[in-house]
């Protein structure tokens, strides 16, 4: 029992370090320091509202084996009112191509990575072995302190390397994920509240240059920042050859150069969604705190922010999942920092499975069960968090104009002054491509290397499997648009005209992949498909393309859902009064009206169905006739000679995927879900 003398006392002491001035050195330790602990309770706390949550999403479920017979009757009775031939061929063609290049791909990942390859039993065996690996976990060992290297600076004579922890696989990932997602989340929701929120000069410009980072994924802009950033790269010639600025030629290797390429590269999917909901925010909410007299950071702290955070939570999970399972950064950094990059769950996927003979131990399935159960978890999040936008934006079902505030000519200089560093930082990566596919000199002293279009005449006259990889790509790609828009916007009309049993989980599976580790699903079809008539040995195209599909699906979609929301019913159900069938209606009225929409939506499709890498460079490797054009990037970006011709393909993708995200941006405006796929 504490007395009352020890109660003073504890009283006294805390009086006295409330009242004692705080120590900036010991007040930035406390906070760093206890950063792990806040980000663990945030964590716990998202969980903890997690299960009711899903309770309520699977007491249908539970109910239906209750009382089975009752539920399928009506079931049957409801799907006979709402459903017609042509709605009965578009669910089944969904059903039956999801469920064999998706659905079953991922299942048998799971059961081969669970089963035992020689005697067929199931076994735990491949992950204890997994977590037994210290490359994978070295904290399994009692000599985990020597494993592990947490030296992130190194210098050696005029050369400062900065490089990642190496903590193994699994904490290697977890911890960049974390990072980038923290980055991306700062920068997205400060250029996101800034564009939705203030009209200056040169606004449509800062518009269309947020929007670049995503161009060309993290895979082809790492090929530029490895040369722009490195030891003879742009910056360190100027800031340290002839400014004299660096007193070190600074290089960044390994996993700090994969958070720095992926930070800079996903900011953009935290921008499109945290701007989309500032914009959809009622600006009534805030006048009436702002009549309160919360103004200000207050107002932004208190109403604005809490308003936008579904958007913004649901971007950074996007770019959580997507960081965790990227491999074409680390593959492009895998030679530096001793190899550092090469400890990631997905490149280990990909070191297993990318053999070219079709042969798979259970290390790179077990593996991609872990990426797996991050992306689910993730993906499930998302949808928990995309479905609070309508309540978190407090509409009452009308339009209105956003909230927006016109600035002085001094605040737009000095807002440049903070835009134009970050934007800079932002697009390095595509400048480092540029800059790289018209350099004739891989290493030099010199700021501007000499400058060629040599790169561009060479490739074709020296690999001109490159080129027929380019006209595949565009045949790949224009095939997996046709699939995707005929599956689309059947899926979206399904689900959003027709009030079938399952639909929620009809919604779930199509938009899923987005978030599905797209080396996962190319495990799957090796498991699956390999020497069967739909994977021949050194012929992956038709799984090339069909891995486009799924994969790309959610863009078209979402676009195509997001136009039908957008169109009145009335005018389906007049059709059909004046006698048109449901078929007519479908093909003469409601496509016409969404074919906007699932046009933005097939561009975005296509053109990141030519920019996908994981697939690509997996199932590539098995028939280098038939691969893609990512799959020749990263073969010429293995040698130093072949960086260059590596970036004019980068270029080419860039340039592609700017115009189609651009025109892409205009049809659809603030609707970034068709952007990002969720």
């Amino acid at each position: 029992m504490t007395t009352g003398g020890d109660a003073k006392t504890s009283l006294d002491e805390d009086e006295t370090s409330e009242l004692e001035p705080s120590d900036t050195v010991s007040t930035v330790v406390s906070t760093v320091s206890g950063f792990p602990a806040r980000m663990a309770s945030r964590t716990v706390a998202v969980f903890r509202g997690a299960p009711p949550w899903f309770h309520s999403k699977f007491t249908g479920m539970r109910e239906f084996f209750r009382a089975p017979g009752p539920r399928l009757r009506a079931g049957v009775t409801q799907l006979r009112r709402e459903m017609d031939s042509l709605s009965w061929i578009q669910l089944i063609a969904l059903i039956v191509v999801f469920a064999l290049f998706l659905i079953v791909p991922l299942l048998s990942v799971a059961v081969y990575s669970f089963t035992d390859q020689n005697t067929g039993l199931l076994t735990l065996d491949h992950f204890i072995n997994l977590f037994n690996n210290t490359g994978i976990w070295p904290f399994a060992n009692s000599e985990w302190a020597r494993l592990i290297h947490l030296n992130i600076i190194e210098i050696d004579g005029d050369v400062m390397t900065i490089r990642g922890w190496d903590l193994g696989a699994i904490m290697n990932s977890i911890y960049v994920a974390v990072i980038v997602t923290g980055v991306s989340v700062l920068i997205g929701t400060f250029f996101a509240f800034i564009v939705a929120r203030y009209d200056f000069r040169g606004k449509r410009i800062v518009r269309t240059l947020l929007i670049f980072p995503i161009l060309a994924t993290p895979f082809i802009g790492a090929i530029g920042i490895r040369s722009f950033l490195g030891q003879y790269g742009l910056v360190n010639n100027l800031l340290y050859g002839t400014l004299g600025i660096f007193p070190y030629r600074i290089v960044i290797e390994g996993l700090a150069a994969v958070i720095f390429v992926q930070s800079f590269s996903f900011f953009s999917l935290v921008y499109l969604n945290a701007y989309s909901s500032f914009m959809s925010i009622d600006p009534s909410l805030e006048e009436q705190a702002e009549n309160l007299g919360a103004t200000g950071f207050k107002l932004f702290r208190s109403v604005t922010l809490p308003l936008a955070m579904p958007g913004i939570q649901a971007g950074a999970i996007l770019t959580f999942i997507l960081s965790i399972e990227d491999l074409g950064t680390p593959i492009i950094f895998r030679e530096t920092a001793g190899g550092q990059a090469r400890k990631t769950l997905a490149y280990m996927v990909f070191e297993d499975v990318a053999t070219g003979a079709g042969d798979i131990s259970p290390v790179g399935p077990a593996i991609g069960m872990i990426l797996l159960v991050f992306a689910l978890l993730g993906f499930l999040a998302i949808r928990k968090y995309a479905s609070l936008r309508s309540y978190a934006s407090g509409t009452k079902g009308g339009q209105w104009n956003p909230r927006t505030r016109q600035i002085s000519s001094r605040t737009t200089v000095l807002l440049y002054a903070v835009l134009v560093p970050v934007l800079f930082l932002a697009l390095i990566p595509q400048l480092s491509v540029l800059l790289l596919s018209v350099s004739a000199a891989r290493e030099t002293t010199a700021v501007i290397p000499e400058l060629t279009l040599g790169n561009y005449v060479g490739m074709a006259e020296t690999y001109p499997n490159v080129l027929a990889s380019i006209n595949l790509t565009l045949v790949y790609g224009a095939i997996a648009t046709v699939f995707i828009v005929l599956l689309g916007s059947s899926a979206a009309y399904l689900i959003a005209r027709k009030d079938i049993p399952g639909k929620m989980w009809l919604d779930l599976l199509v938009t899923s992949p987005i978030a599905l580790p797209g080396i996962v699903i190319a495990t799957g079809y090796f498991t699956v498909f390999y020497g069967t008539p739909l994977f021949p040995a050194s012929a992956p195209a038709f799984l090339i393309t069909m891995s486009y599909t799924i994969r790309k699906f959610p863009f078209t979609v979402r676009a195509a859902y997001a136009g039908l929301l957008s169109t009145p019913v009335d005018l389906e159900e007049a059709s059909q009064n004046v006698g048109a069938s449901k078929n007519q209606t479908f093909r003469k009225i409601t496509l016409p009206l969404i074919g906007v929409s699932v046009l933005a939506g097939s561009l975005l499709s296509f053109v990141y169905s030519v920019s996908e890498v994981s697939t690509s460079l997996i199932l590539g490797g098995v028939g280098p006739d038939q691969a893609p054009m990512t799959y020749w990037t990263e073969v010429l970006s293995r040698t130093q000679a072949g960086t260059g011709f590596a970036a004019v393909l980068g270029v080419l993708m860039m340039a592609l995927q700017m115009v189609v995200i651009t025109v892409t941006n205009k049809i659809l405006g603030t609707k970034s879900s068709a952007m990002t796929g969720i």
